[in-house]
């Protein structure tokens, strides 16, 4: 929260929230958006944050969710 506070208030934040299954490249387009290129990552454990200026008065405020979301789909399917 801190981050988005300390831009002027006249620029335009859109916060994105990118959910998936592992290995499915959340944080690759994370990446790829960022710098620019293409990195080796590992799994994400938790969750990244990263704010992308998409020109002088937007920013993206982009929230990559690990990919939990299979383990706990895993466990309810036991049920």
């Amino acid at each position: 929260m801190g981050l988005q506070n300390a831009k002027a208030s006249w620029v335009k934040r859109t916060n994105i929230v990118m959910l998936g299954l592992d290995s499915a490249g959340k944080s690759t387009l994370l990446y790829r958006l960022r710098y620019k290129d293409v990195f080796l990552t590992l799994p994400t454990i938790g969750f990244n944050v990263d704010m992308i200026e998409a020109g002088k008065d937007f920013t993206l405020t982009f929230w990559d969710v690990g990919g939990f979301l299979s383990s706990t789909l895993k466990e309810l399917s036991a049920f």
